[in-house]
């Protein structure tokens, strides 16, 4: 078996553990998890790293791919770990793969 399929295989057992036991999949799959408050805040856990920061555009790493905020005044008021959070006028949010 090569690494790729048993990375794949991995992957499964731990979706059916989830199912199984009713365990968030972003614990075990560490997905992100995104928090909307209204379009003035956000949280975001399980992300990897900053990739672009300005007041108007924020690009977060994240498994498989990268989340894209776009807005106004946009400020991190805090991250620590694998969580950040986000103010400012969100105009939209992008999941990208």
């Amino acid at each position: 078996m090569s690494s790729k399929e048993f990375g794949e295989e991995r992957k499964k057992w731990r979706e059916h553990a989830a199912d199984f036991f009713e365990l968030p999949k972003e614990l075990l799959l560490n997905l992100p998890r995104v928090t909307l408050i209204g379009n003035l805040q956000l949280y975001l856990e399980n992300y990897g790293g900053i990739i672009e920061y300005n007041d108007e555009l924020l690009r977060l790493k994240i498994k498989g791919g990268e989340i894209i905020v776009k807005g106004k005044n946009l400020t991190i008021k805090n991250f620590f770990g694998e969580e950040i959070f986000i103010e400012g006028k969100i105009k939209s949010i992008e999941y990208h793969q």
